[in-house]
């Protein structure tokens, strides 16, 4: 808060603040951490410490808070890769469910109870919109991803998504018969590292990845399927895992209406931002 005031002062200005609560689920009186670590603050006591300072350095003001359940957001429960522990997950997820309610509650109540105003309570993501959309202290749901549907939403029980955003790689080279290798492709998902975290052949149909390779930031080689036929120069076409691997590689994401593209927007990386 001291940087942030200190910017804002130095501006003339007043800067607008939100604080990040911890969401995270955390049993056995706090033994296991199940969820993200973002942030200490978990409390409303600790939430209005932070307030507080804003308000004594000046320069900067809370006018809201932000706290993302990954534990329930960000755990596919219905994930062909993880079939064992999927009952786990589902269960994981509706234990959670009431902690949340009772941090993220307890937190907005007593900011306002001590008069502080909040404009934006945000939680929540594509994975848990129905939930996060529920609770009443919450203004909005990030739920971005949900408009591209990436593949790793596939793997939600009860999420029905239509996929709705693409990539292209070209076939650079044909190693062995009924297979290609394509240039780059090695666009990584976060969270823990798996299969489901890869990109994965769209078209053709019943292309796949190589186990031994899988998708590179050199070449990314792809088995064909059965019948299909490229040329060196062919696209492949894949979907992503997540949002974030488009919107952080590519300038602009093109717009395509009855197989014809209509237009184009730019990515923050299309507008020469970069905040990562």
């Amino acid at each position: 808060m001291r940087v942030l005031g200190a910017a804002g002062a130095a501006a003339g200005v007043t800067l607008q603040a939100i604080i990040e609560a911890d969401m995270s689920y955390r049993p056995v009186g706090g033994a296991a951490h199940i969820g993200l670590r973002r942030s200490t603050i978990r409390s409303g006591r600790e939430a209005l410490a932070v307030a507080r300072e804003a308000e004594r350095v000046g320069g900067v003001k809370v006018v809201g808070i932000m706290g993302y359940e990954a534990q329930i957001a960000g755990l596919t429960d219905d994930n062909p890769f993880t079939a064992a522990l999927n009952p786990i997950k589902r269960v994981i997820k509706q234990l959670s469910k009431p902690d949340v309610l009772r941090t993220r509650g307890g937190v907005v109540r007593h900011l306002r109870k001590n008069g502080f105003e909040l404009r934006i309570v945000n939680g929540g993501g594509t994975g848990s919109v129905e939930f996060t959309s529920g609770d009443e202290e919450v203004t909005e749901v990030a739920a971005g991803s949900g408009f591209y549907c990436p593949r790793l939403f596939d793997y939600y029980a009860g999420l029905d998504l239509e996929p709705a955003a693409f990539f292209a790689l070209q076939a650079v080279r044909i190693p062995a018969p009924g297979m290609v290798a394509c240039s780059g492709g090695g666009y990584i998902a976060s969270g823990e590292t798996g299969p489901d975290r890869q990109p994965a052949p769209f078209l053709p149909e019943g292309s796949a990845l190589i186990k031994m390779e899988g998708a590179g930031e050199v070449q990314t080689p792809v088995a064909l399927g059965k019948g299909a036929r490229l040329r060196i120069g062919d696209p492949v076409i894949f979907r992503h895992a997540k949002a974030g691997e488009l919107t952080e590689r590519f300038n602009e994401l093109l717009i395509v209406e009855n197989n014809k593209v209509i237009g184009a927007v730019p990515t923050y990386r299309g507008m020469n931002q970069c905040f990562l």
